[in-house]
């Protein structure tokens, strides 16, 4: 009787294919979600139209135009009323049609600016690192060199990722570290059962990890530790602080650069902008690391039994470096090199003071050239980088640079930066640290609702135009506009490091809001610190 239900089973028709098309496969989108798109859809075009009505008849139209703009553009970038990437196009469609002396290639420049290919080549170089699974044997090299201590290891999993992010996007990096961390999670589990079980049969046999399985208890004993608490947020924090080190760490600090070189005719270079966003990360990573560890989440545990292990475990797993990794690891550390070095060697060796001949975006696309040229060595005819690999850079982002480049360029050419200036020429009588604190205070706090890029986008042709009417150089309020666009700890909508961390399980929004408060304030203080110091020296700013 089995083998005539086998029979029948092996002769059933197979199931029909589905012939529908990719878009009647596409998961429909909540109702919750939907209402607040139409929303933002209608909002963002009456409030346009709104702020275009109001503001006053001396204003000339394209002032008015571009103010409109932005505000329909910052709004449907908050409520995705269409997706982000999309909204970044609305410049090259507004400016051009209803604006007549601005023609589509003067919009379309800002959408090929050297920002946008300098971010290319980092994509490009963080792809082939991925590819090659570089990126974790570095991170795996780092994280081991910390020893088992709980609060060691912690430290370990945030510099690797901090160090990770500087070059890979946030969101990769956490994808990457987030599995590993809970690797050593599980392993803690499995200790504390195995501790458990001796106990209670008053014998000294531990089962092995093949000889016993991960019990759902386990994981709600691991999700309740201060120490998955502490590992899972440092992780998801550093991806975050890492990235302020570069300009191709995140998004706007890319933005910075670009709005500042294009709309003020300031050039800040890979090597200055590290002096100083290198140590605001550093110092950043070390305060986050210390308020997880030894003040909110302090771990319950002194020493992890087999970490270290489990770690060379991992590292084991990837096996010998393969060709492609060290001739990959080598164009990284030229590429580094390179934006450190290049300036300074052309002014102090060269003795020039104009700019190099070739650039930062230069060196990024003789990177992104070397990768696609080169073998890996592996296979015949295999590269470190084909097509194949470098579509799925993230195009969405250029786009969202070119939006954010042309919506700040039409802010000086339609003179609409000197008017908001005007307007706010009063403010001059403020401390200028005051006003510093309060820009990083509003767009940090902003951005936990927002995406950093499309805050940036937004915001810094604003800030900029606000300290030229108060007489202060505008990147003393660029600088902490653009860094703390990328400083939200609170919620799991602030950043993907932060949804992924909260995604896991292992930490709840309550936590993460404990430390994130936390992290905010001092994040406002240290940026503000920063600004009035270490770039006033480095950028030589006066105020």
């Amino acid at each position: 009787m089995a083998r005539e239900t086998d029979d029948t089973h092996l002769t059933r028709a197979p199931a029909a294919e589905d012939t529908r098309s990719d878009g009647e496969r596409a998961e429909p989108v909540t109702p919750r979600a939907l209402l607040v798109r139409r929303l933002g859809l209608a909002a963002g075009v009456l409030l346009a139209v709104t702020v275009y009505l109001l503001m006053p008849g001396e204003v000339p139209h394209p002032a008015k135009l571009t103010a409109a703009t932005a505000v329909l553009m910052a709004v449907w970038w908050m409520t995705e009323a269409l997706p982000i990437p999309a909204t970044a196009l609305v410049p090259l469609v507004l400016f051009p049609v209803l604006s007549p002396e601005v023609g589509f290639d003067d919009v379309g420049a800002s959408y090929g600016n050297n920002i946008i290919f300098l971010f290319m080549g980092g994509f490009m170089l963080a792809l082939a690192m991925q590819r090659w699974n570089l990126h974790k044997r570095i991170a795996l090299a780092i994280v081991g060199s910390f020893g088992a201590s709980p609060a060691l290891l912690v430290l370990g999993f945030m510099a690797a990722t901090g160090f990770i992010s500087m070059w890979v996007s946030n969101t990769a990096t956490a994808v990457m570290m987030l599995p590993i961390g809970v690797s050593v999670l599980l392993l803690v589990s499995q200790l504390r059962e195995a501790e458990k079980e001796i106990e209670a049969e008053g014998t000294a046999t531990q089962e092995t990890d093949d000889e016993r399985a991960l019990t759902s208890s386990d994981a709600s004993e691991v999700v309740k530790s201060k120490f998955g608490i502490s590992l899972m947020l440092g992780i998801a924090y550093a991806a975050s602080i890492g990235s302020l080190a570069t300009i191709i760490g995140t998004p706007p600090n890319a933005i910075l650069v670009g709005h500042m070189s294009q709309n003020h005719g300031v050039t800040i270079g890979f090597g200055h902008w590290m002096i100083v966003g290198a140590p605001i990360a550093v110092v950043f990573m070390l305060i986050a690391w210390l308020l997880l560890t030894k003040v909110l989440y302090k771990p319950e545990i002194t020493e992890i039994p087999g970490g270290a292990e489990l770690i060379r475990s991992e590292r084991r797993k990837l096996g010998p470096i393969s060709s492609g990794e060290v001739r990959v690891l080598l164009i990284f550390l030229l590429a580094a090199l390179s934006w450190v070095f290049v300036p300074l060697i052309w002014r102090y060796l060269v003795g020039s003071t104009d700019d190099p001949p070739i650039g930062d975006a230069g060196i990024a696309m003789v990177i992104a050239t070397l990768l696609f040229l080169l073998p890996a060595g592996a296979q015949r005819g295999v590269r470190l980088l084909d097509w194949e690999a470098a579509v799925k850079l993230p195009w969405g982002v250029l786009l969202l640079f070119g939006g954010g480049l042309a919506l700040s360029a039409q802010f000086t050419d339609s003179r609409l930066t000197e008017w908001i200036g005007e307007v706010t020429a009063d403010l001059g009588g403020l401390p200028v640290v005051l006003i510093v604190v309060i820009a990083a205070a509003g767009i940090l706090f902003l951005t936990e609702l927002t995406s950093n890029t499309a805050t940036a986008a937004t915001f810094l042709p604003v800030a900029t135009a606000v300290a030229t009417g108060i007489g202060i150089d505008p990147m003393l309020l660029a600088i902490p506009v653009a860094i703390a666009a990328t400083c939200a700890f609170m919620l799991p909508v602030a950043t993907p490091p932060n949804a992924i961390a909260y995604g896991s399980g292992y930490v709840s929004i309550p936590q993460m809001a404990r430390a994130g408060i936390w992290l905010n304030l001092i994040g406002i203080v240290l940026i503000s610190m920063a600004t009035l110091t270490l770039a006033v020296w480095v950028f030589d700013l006066t105020y």
